[in-house]
């Protein structure tokens, strides 16, 4: 086993491109669960749906508003780059499985967007973003408030695809989370498993 077998990388096939590796439905209907969303959403990741069509299935929104880096005929998708995008409004909830090199900063712009402090920002991420002494100082200065970590594999869906070539089902070695920030929450990060 080599080192991108350790960390769940494929040995035989390149990145997505955009890191476009969408979220189960079950993923995202495992969180709501546990969170309540309403109010005024933002999907700063949407790619096809994935998240949005869930959260709109299962939550009562005043308004939803989309946006990608790649237009993937997801309906009323703003197609632009997040981490450039301009906007007054100000949102109740921001939810996304954003692309792992750009998570922090697309959590950090998603913060200043919120609308108060019962307003939240929501993300599906790899369980190694815990690591690193950036994220250390990032997360000592804006703890979430909780990560829900998952107990079994999730798998998300490559290119937002849910089989593979073969016709199977993906399968990941990878953790994930569900990590939940709360808009200037300053106490200790909670842990629960989902």
């Amino acid at each position: 086993m080599n080192a991108r077998s350790l960390v769940g990388d494929s040995n035989c096939r390149a990145r997505v491109d955009n890191d476009f590796y969408a979220t189960p439905k079950e993923s995202t209907k495992t969180i709501l669960e546990k969170i309540n969303i309403c109010g005024d959403v933002l999907e700063p990741c949407v790619g096809q749906g994935h998240i949005a069509e869930v959260v709109k299935e299962n939550c009562i929104i005043n308004s939803f508003d989309y946006i990608d880096i790649v237009d993937r005929n997801y309906s009323d998708t703003i197609v632009c780059d997040f981490l450039k995008y301009k906007t007054n409004k100000r949102y109740d909830c921001i939810i996304t499985n954003p692309p792992f090199k750009d998570a922090q900063k697309i959590i950090e712009k998603s913060l200043t967007l919120l609308k108060d402090n019962n307003s939240i920002v929501v993300m599906f991420l790899k369980i190694q973003f815990l690591e690193g002494v950036a994220r250390k100082k990032f997360f000592e200065s804006t703890p979430p408030k909780k990560i829900y970590v998952f107990s079994k594999r999730q798998n998300p869906l490559r290119n937002g695809n849910e089989f593979n070539e073969k016709g199977k089902k993906w399968s990941s070695t990878m953790c994930f989370a569900w990590f939940v920030w709360q808009k200037d929450y300053k106490g200790k990060t909670i842990i629960e498993w989902i």
